[in-house]
Formats: C-alpha cells, structure tokens, sequence
C-alpha cells in the first residue's frame, strides 16, 4: 500500500516529494512528475480502493501542477509493478451484492478514462518492472507509453479469467484496439502471461530495457513525448484485422470462433468467458462507454457467482501455501542429487535446473542416463522453441545438469558437495534401503535424502538410515514438469530442519505444496483408491466405460475416470489401490476400499493391457488418429461383471457415486491428521488429480453442498450398497452442528 501521508512529509517537502498514503509525488526539475507505487506493509503492489483513492488525489495534483510536462508512474518496490487487483477486496463486495462490486468497476473505470484523457495535454509512462497483471496491466494501458525491464519478474497479463472474472477496469476495451482482437481475446480468455519480449513484438509495451536503465530510459521518454519528438505508437491494422474487427461478418466469426473454443476448453462450466466475449463484442460495436457498461456488469454478476467464489478459495489457499510451514530455512539447498533418470527422476532434475539449482543427475548406466537428459533436452527445446524460453535461458538450464553414472569414477565426489538427494528408483523396499545406505556412505553429513515414493512409508524407508532424521518423502506427479502439486511427507522423527529444506525446495522448483502424514497412499492417492474401485464397481454391475468416462467430464474432470488409469498405467492404478487394502489400524483403508473385484484389475496387468504405454488398456491406441475401446479389455471385463445394476444409472448419478467416494475419503484424511485442514485437501486434489478448478476442491464443494445433504447421500447408497459408504462422524459432525469446513477453519 501507499507510505502513510503523516509519514516523512516535512522533510519530503523541501525537495518537492508529495506522500499519498500507497504513492509518492516528485516533480523534478525537468518538469517530469515522478509517481512511485508502494503499498505498505506489502510486498506485491496491488490495485486497492485506497491506492484508487490515492491516485485520483495525485493526478488532481498533477493537472493543478503547470509545471509538470510528463509523468512517469513506475513501482518502488524492486521486482514488483502492480500484480494485480485486490482479490480479498473484491471477495468482500462481492459477498455485499453483485451492485457494490459494479459500482467499485464503474469507479475504477472513470480513473482509468480520466488517465487516458490526461495524455492529450500530459503524457504518461508506464515504467514496468516486475509482474504488471489484471488491474496493473489495465492502468498501464491508460498511460501513453509502456515500457519494460528485461528483468525474469516482469511478466504482463490479464489473469482474471482464473478467478472466475474479467478485466473489469476498462481491460476488455483497451486490450483489443491496441495489441488486435484475436490476440487480445486469446489472452483474456486464457489468463496466460506474457514475456516482455513477446510484449514487445505484440505491440503490448512499446520499448524493453535493462531493469537498471528503466527509469532513466522512462524519464528521457517522458519528455520525448511532451516535446513532440516522439509520439505513441499506433496499431498498424492489416486488412484481416480490419475484416474480424469493423466489419459485421468478421465480427460474427471472430466471436463465434473464439466462442466454440472456449466451451471446448471450458465444457460451459465457467461464466467468464462468454462474458468476457460479450464485453470485447460490445465495446467493438458500440464503442467504449457502451462497452464499459456491460463490463462493469458483468464484473459484478462473476463477482457473486460460486464459481468465481471456489477459483478465489483456491487463489487464497495456493498464496497461503507459499508459506513455509515448517519455518526458515538455515541451510538452503543449493545443489541436488537426482537418482533415477527415468520420467521421474529427468522431470525433477528439469524443473530443478529451470530454477537456478544445480542438479547431479546419476543412472546406472549410460544408456538410462542418456533417456533422462534427452527428455530434459527436448522439453527445454520446446520451450525455447515456442519463444517461452530465452536462448540464455535454455542454455543456462541444460547446463545445470551434470549427468552420471554408476561406472563414472567421480560420481562419489561429486555426491560429497549435495545438500539434497532425491531419489526416483524402482518402487521395493529393498532397492530404497541400499540407496539409503550408500547416499549416507558419501554425502556430508547435513544432506537430506528425500524418497519420491507414491506408495512406500517413508518411517519403513528410514530404518535403514544412520540419519533417519534427514530422511524424508517429496511425492511429485506426472509428468513433473506439468503436474503443479509436490507432496512432502515427514516420518515420525524427521527433524523440522529437512522437511523445511524439501518444503523450501518444493518452492523454489515452482510447486504447489502440501505438508501430509505419513500414511499409505498419502493424500492424493489414498483419496484416489475409493474413487478408481467405484469405477470398477460400476463397471462390474454393467456400467458402459465411455459413459462413465463421459459422466466425470460432464462433472468437470479433464479425463474420465477410465482414461485416468490408461494414462497413469493399469498397472500402476493397481499398485496403488493393493497399497491401501488393510487394516484401519494399521493406517489401511480397510472397509473404504470395498465395493469391487480388484483382481481384475491384476487380469488387465496379467495380459499386458497396461494403457496408453503398453498401447492397449481400456482403450486401444494403435491408431494415435483414434482411441477406441479395446474389445479384448471388455471381453476380459466381462468375466467380473456380476449384475446390471447400474447398467441404466444416469451420468450424473455415475459421477456422484465416484466423487462421493473421493470426497468422503478426503473427510477422513482431515479426520485422521493426513492433511491439516481444508485447504491443503482442495489444493491437493485440484492440483494433484484435477478435481474440477470451478468447485473449489472436495471441501469446497462439500460446502455448496451441504454437510447435511451428503450424510443423506451417503446413508442411502450405504444401505443400498454398503459401508464403503458410510458417512465420516466429522462430515456428520458438521451436519448436525450446520456448519461448513472452511468456516471452521477460518
């Protein structure tokens, strides 16, 4: 926020410097009026009612100010322009009425015009370092001129759509007249950001300097434009712009295209963009006011709407969990030992590397070790080549790796210098205690030796260890380079120390990260077990596959539960279901794991139906132009069907009795201390196995639902099927005492 105006103004005032809460006003001698952002006591600029305020009452200065030829608004916190809205603050209006959050747009609207309308007589340059996102973006398109650093911070664009809304300070109006329609929409539509570079080439900021030559290049601009020397830069609309933007049939199939792919992307489960569509077609229409009406409208309708509530929830959750829990770290891992350079082992020594860590990537042999760096190559290849990396950038990555192996005669040595190992191996016991054993031969002693198992506990791979306080689980996902969520996993006596290492590690790699106990299957997985034997069960009282896999992406999954185990291997789906099978006292699912016969699942490994890695599963993916269901994995399911009770359930009575189960298995994980509170258990299961983004995550949607409204589904297909569906005593809890999770929380 602004620096408190009582604070230093004395002896500001001699030299001219002004203090407006969040904002700072110096005029120098040149007649360049100099506006510094910086919210206090934060260390993100954000775009508030107050620093609105604020800078309504400094522009009043500026224009009352003869003095002042150019202004240039640029940040005072180092690495940080405006990173956005206040989204608490638009969550509390917004819990007002869909009018209050309308009138604060309509607000923010007038001050943007009112920049705008400055440029005639003062121009304005927006001197960008750091992220310049949805609201920041928005008041840097009503200044004349905009300037980049080439600093890694400075990212720009209109992330609003993944929280359920849209640029609601005149973004939808401005963006397409000055970087083109498709482009524009595409950005909105998706939320992506944009390099500077790429800014750059789009027309998006019009210079990309130096972050250490930023102000003096914006100050020299500044006066460039007030004396005429240079003027703005124009769009230089080609005859297809023209077509798609002033005529009616390119309007027609510029909004009808871009319309189609949305629902596509969407499945129609997120009000945003067809508003934002219905904002940028009005605004192109009917010019600016009339677009302006409808996208302060429709900013308040997304504003009360429970979709924009659960985006907003897992927005707070993800920015909650960026906080160390464990602490400080005292000894920042610095370099990381990766053994295993299968998909595993080569995903994490890659997001590693991208992040400024030395990664030692060891195999056995040349041959798995060449796998593992070819994979690392060609995925930073592609991003290079996508211009989402920069030839710096890429080379910098690779050489971050230094890859061994088994027969390399200085693997030990180089082992001595690692803060960190992460071992990926084969998933036996055995093989994880004689890693134990040799990586405590050889590294020093502070070394921290995390397990990346998904099924083994990590207090069984520990007694193999002289340190077993340094030894502790990071469970990532697959494809680790895409897969967002990191799982770090304490046994019974590892120190705060090493789990506030992997947690700080887990950050840095660019994770989201939840802290679990060390129970079978952990979180995510064990919450997916119940879920993928519902499945089975369905399909064993006569459900069709491709209508179960189509009842969950009419639910909102990106995959079918079907497609789920073909892509993540039959093979593994049956690794992890057996891994929770056992007694409740033992940390086992016991009873919620009943409900099907998982030997069938075993029949599918024994004949090599393995899924999309083995070309056969559920489905058959001989042909990569088409996936179709694979008669010889239905002729050998035919075999376990025993009824056709659910052979004419609905969709939607399909996905509630798989989601069911996977939330009433999320319920005891918070029960039993294997997740910490509600947050962690959305988090986990939206980026661990996309539990649809719009519900908000399992608790989330228990929540909307209604404690109470679930204990009477649960009991009744519990008396109809049995106790795999008995209702959890905290979800009965909560039902009769009528609350919800996360106000417990809170």
């Amino acid at each position: 926020m602004w620096r408190a105006l009582a604070r230093s103004v004395a002896p500001r005032a001699t030299r001219g410097v002004r203090q407006a809460h969040n904002l700072s006003l110096d005029v120098t001698d040149s007649g360049v009026a100099m506006i510094r952002i910086d919210c206090v006591g934060e260390k993100q600029n954000t775009l508030s009612q107050q620093l609105m305020t604020d800078f309504e009452e400094v522009v009043g200065e500026i224009e009352g100010n003869p003095k002042v030829k150019a202004a240039v608004l640029i940040s005072a916190k180092p690495g940080s322009w405006v990173a956005g809205a206040d989204v608490k603050m638009i969550a509390r209006l917004g819990s007002e009425s869909a009018e209050t959050v309308t009138a604060m747009a309509g607000t923010g609207q007038q001050s943007m015009d009112k920049l705008e309308a400055m440029q005639k007589r003062i121009p304005w340059v927006a001197a960008i370092d750091g992220p310049c996102l949805g609201g920041g973006l928005e008041l840097a398109l009503s200044c004349g001129y905009r300037i980049a650093s080439t600093s890694s911070k400075t990212v720009l664009g209109v992330p609003e759509v993944m929280l359920g809304l849209l640029p609601g300070a005149g973004g939808t109006q401005r963006l397409p007249k000055l970087v083109g329609a498709p482009t524009a929409l595409d950005m909105m539509l998706t939320g992506k950001n944009i390099k500077p570079a790429r800014a750059k080439k789009m027309g998006l900021v019009d210079l990309v300097v130096d972050p250490s030559a930023l102000e003096r290049n914006a100050v020299a601009t500044a006066l460039q434009l007030a004396s005429g020397e240079i003027k703005p830069k124009k769009r230089k609309q080609g005859w297809m712009d023209w077509f798609l933007e002033s005529t009616p049939p390119g309007r027609y199939l510029l909004f009808s295209q871009a319309s189609k792919k949305a629902m596509k992307a969407t499945k129609g489960k997120y009000p945003a963009p067809p508003a934002i569509l219905s904002c940028a077609k009005a605004g192109m229409e009917g010019g600016h006011m009339a677009g302006s009406t409808v996208e302060r409208t429709e900013f308040g309708k997304l504003a009360v709407t429970p979709e924009s509530a659960a985006l907003r929830g897992l927005f707070f959750g993800t920015t909650a969990a960026k906080k160390n829990p464990f602490g400080a770290v005292e000894r920042p891992v610095e370099t990381i030992a990766v053994l295993g350079a299968g998909l595993m082992g080569a995903g994490i020594a890659e997001v590693s590397a991208a992040k400024d860590i030395r990664v030692l990537l060891k195999d056995r042999d040349l041959k798995g070790l060449s796998r593992g760096e070819k994979q690392i190559a060609g995925n930073v290849g592609g991003k290079l080549k996508k211009k989402r990396l920069s030839q710096y950038a890429h080379d910098t990555t690779i050489s971050r790796v230094t890859g061994l192996t088994d027969d390399h005669a200085s693997w030990k040595r180089h082992f001595s210098g690692a803060d960190m190992v992460i071992e990926a191996v084969f998933e036996e016991m055995g093989v994880k205690h004689k890693v134990v054993r040799e990586m405590e031969a050889v590294l020093p002693p502070h070394a921290i030796i995390a397990s990346n198992t998904s099924t083994l506990p990590i207090g069984d791979i520990a007694k193999a260890a002289q340190r077993p306080e340094n030894i502790v689980g990071m469970h990532y996902f697959s494809p680790v380079d895409k897969m967002p969520l990191l799982e770090v996993i304490p046994h019974a006596t590892t120190s705060k120390e090493a789990c506030a290492a992997a947690f700080d590690v887990g950050l840095r790699q660019g994770k989201t990260v939840i802290a679990v106990k060390d129970v079978p299957g952990f979180y995510v997985n064990r919450c997916l077990g119940p879920f993928l034997v519902e499945a089975m069960a369905l399909l064993q009282r006569g459900a069709d596959p491709i209508k179960i896999n189509e009842s969950l992406t009419d639910f909102g999954f990106m995959v079918g539960g079907i497609t789920l185990a073909d892509e993540v291997g039959i093979d593994v789906a049956h690794h992890v279901v057996n891994n929770l099978i056992g007694e409740p006292s033992e940390g086992y699912l016991g009873v919620r794991m009943d409900g099907a016969d998982l030997k069938a699942l075993e029949a599918f490994v024994d004949a090599g139906f393995l899924g999309r890695k083995s070309g056969k599963g559920f489905f058959d993916y001989s042909n990569p132009k088409e996936k179709k269901i694979n008669p010889d994995a239905i002729k050998l399911m035919s075999g376990f069907v025993t009824d056709d009770s659910a052979k004419g359930l609905s969709k939607p009575e399909l996905s509630e009795r798989m989601v069911l189960r996977f939330m009433k298995e999320a319920i005891h994980c918070l029960e039993d201390g294997v997740i910490s509170n509600p947050r962690d258990g959305d988090i986990g299961a939206v980026f661990g196995i996309a539990f649809p983004p719009f519900l908000g995550g399992p608790f989330s949607y228990l929540d909307t639902l209604g404690a109470q409204s679930v204990v009477d589904k649960l009991e009744a297909l519990q008396k109809a099927h049995g106790d795999q569906f008995a209702p959890p005593a905290l979800l009965v809890e909560h039902a009769k005492a009528g609350t919800t999770f996360h106000a417990a929380e809170e």
